[in-house]
């Protein structure tokens, strides 16, 4: 079974073992949002995050290791559950000063914290419709208030097409809750940012009826959960497909997203790596599909799923932390050893890469004796589209960061085209309401070196440039690339 066939089950596993742990209602999250601040270009990036347990567990020696952790990965925005601070019924008290504490050290720590506010888990979700709302109208408007300054970013609920014991929600349901936070930020604060309630899936169906009734009018950012295959090149762009078929744009944030070894084949050392890898893989599909932000799934409990379980760093922990999806361009030239991890990445649709950090059809050429790339210089990659199927997808990307928002660039590129070959140029995740679209340029020459080159709007800080081919399944049909630039316009 391939590896993102494997992974579709993940969100049922992950479901089992939440409802398990039934204290834990609400998680935790630390991300890093672009819209606050730029990080620095050697940190992880700004909008990755991590799930943890702070929104439920309120320990200060426990609070105290998830900022270390935090700060350690890179992050400098922290998700927590609004959990235990009573006032689940219009007009019952409150009990804030476990939540005060927890608030106050992470804004010590320099951290910003984006909150989870649950219209099932925080509030009495009555039998009548109109009380459960001003339960939760009651709730919203006290947290907003209580931490005015210094919360400016909430989360409607959680999966709200799962049940964790107080029934699902229905979209009409999900729609009035999360009118009742939009309404009541813009009220208090209007830079306070609401994302809608983060369905379980990338594909779930709620997501569309919610579009359907009008979530995107109260909402800044749409919610999604993303596991395992869903990352795959034919499905992270599906909330955009979503979007665009009712002429809705609108920025998209995952809040949870994750591997677990047990999906990968081979030995302990063997499928940590591949779990490894798949961090790599969503940190660069998220570029591609021009996501806001996303949030890891998990770092310190949550059995399988966790980067660091009882706070004890794994490969994937390393790997988040040394992650560089900020990273500026160079080498476009190949004359230096190529990291397949930070700089161009195979992205074929198969699972060759994530197993074994290798494709079969990508070779990135150094020190070539026969000087076989532009002008005679000795290094390029080659695309061999003889050795796949027909129709084969075999491409690299790369992830322009330190892009100059609001601005044009142009992508240039050389390539040769050998054979019955072809080759594209393209430019992807360029425009964050709208991260389906693309730029590109087809070769029409062939044993020649042909320059291909495609103007690009930024609408954030990064692009990713695709170099790329389909495969042949005839002998000796190839493609060379080589010379990749980048110029602001």
């Amino acid at each position: 079974m391939k590896f993102y066939q494997k992974l579709q089950n993940i969100a049922p596993k992950k479901l089992s073992e939440r409802q398990a742990k039934s204290s834990k209602s609400i998680v935790s999250v630390l991300i890093a949002s672009a819209l606050l601040y730029t990080l620095p270009a050697a940190a992880l990036t700004s909008f990755l995050g991590m799930n943890n347990g702070t929104g439920y567990n309120m320990d200060s020696g426990y609070v105290d290791r998830s900022i270390q952790h935090t700060k350690n990965l890179g992050l400098e925005v922290v998700r927590m559950g609004m959990d235990s601070v009573w006032g689940n019924t219009e007009g019952a008290g409150f009990h804030w000063s476990g939540r005060d504490m927890v608030v106050d050290k992470y804004r010590n720590a320099g951290l910003k914290i984006h909150a989870v506010l649950s219209a099932r888990m925080h509030v009495n979700r009555d039998g009548n419709y109109e009380k459960w709302k001003a339960n939760f109208r009651y709730f919203t408007r006290n947290v907003m208030m209580r931490y005015k300054g210094k919360i400016f970013y909430y989360i409607i609920d959680n999966e709200p097409d799962l049940d964790y014991g107080n029934g699902k929600m229905s979209a009409q349901e999900c729609v009035d809750m999360t009118r009742i936070a939009y309404e009541t930020a813009k009220s208090i604060d209007p830079n306070i940012k609401i994302e809608s309630p983060p369905v379980m899936g990338i594909e779930s169906g709620l997501l569309n009826e919610m579009l359907d009734r009008g979530i995107d009018k109260v909402s800044d950012y749409i919610g999604l959960h993303a596991y395992g295959g869903q990352i795959s090149e034919n499905r992270l762009g599906h909330p955009w497909r979503v979007m665009e078929a009712r002429g809705i744009r609108k920025p998209l944030a995952i809040s949870e997203s994750g591997s677990i070894n047990e999906y990968c084949n081979g030995s302990q050392f063997e499928t940590e790596d591949c779990r490894r890898r798949w961090f790599l893989m969503f940190g660069l599909q998220l570029k591609r599909f021009g996501y806001d932000h996303a949030i890891l799934f998990d770092l310190d409990g949550h059995d399988s799923w966790a980067v660091a379980p009882d706070f004890n760093p794994t490969k994937a922990y390393y790997q988040i932390k040394d992650l560089r999806l900020n990273k500026t361009f160079s080498n476009g030239g190949f004359e230096s050893a190529n990291n397949v991890e930070n700089e161009w990445t195979p992205a074929d649709n198969n699972d060759e890469w994530i197993y074994k950090g290798t494709s079969p059809h990508i070779n990135f050429v150094q020190n070539d004796s026969n000087q076989g790339g532009r002008n005679g210089s000795k290094g390029y990659v080659k695309l061999e589209s003889g050795r796949a199927g027909s129709g084969t997808p075999i491409r690299i990307r790369r992830i322009l960061g330190d892009m100059p928002k609001n601005k044009r660039v142009a992508i240039g590129a050389w390539v040769y085209v050998s054979g019955g070959a072809s080759a594209t140029l393209k430019a992807l995740g360029y425009d964050f309401r709208n991260g389906d679209a693309e730029i590109s340029k087809t070769s029409t020459q062939k044993n020649g070196w042909e320059y291909l080159e495609i103007t690009v709007p930024i609408s954030r800080y990064w692009a990713v440039v695709e170099l790329g081919t389909t495969g042949t399944g005839r002998a000796g049909d190839s493609v060379k690339w080589d010379d990749v630039s980048v110029r602001v316009l």
